[in-house]
């Protein structure tokens, strides 16, 4: 989807919370952001977009594919209206010690 679409998908009159994530979604980030929806600052009825990253992955990481899947599976067992999903189709590579020094 393109950032428009995802755009016409969110409520325009309530909050939304977003969680990006690249790694295979599990419980400690699901509760994270359903939890996320009742903190004081967030309006009653506001979404949660979760936008998580499903692209290529190197050889010796978890596959786009397998990614994918995790959050599909979650969003069809937990069906909660409360949750937008839009997945990133991007590449992930990891830059190794010299970048994590320089970001």
């Amino acid at each position: 989807e393109t950032p428009a679409q995802v755009r016409k998908q969110l409520p325009g009159d309530k909050d939304v919370v977003a969680f990006q994530c690249r790694n295979p979604i599990h419980r400690a980030h699901y509760e994270l952001f359903i939890r996320a929806l009742d903190a004081p600052n967030v309006q009653a009825g506001s979404t949660v977009l979760v936008h998580p990253t499903c692209g290529p992955t190197q050889g010796d990481d978890i596959s786009g594919a397998v990614r994918y899947q995790t959050y599909v599976v979650l969003k069809e067992e937990t069906a909660n209206p409360q949750v937008a999903w839009a997945y990133l189709p991007y590449s992930m590579h990891m830059a190794g010690p010299p970048a994590a020094i320089h970001h």
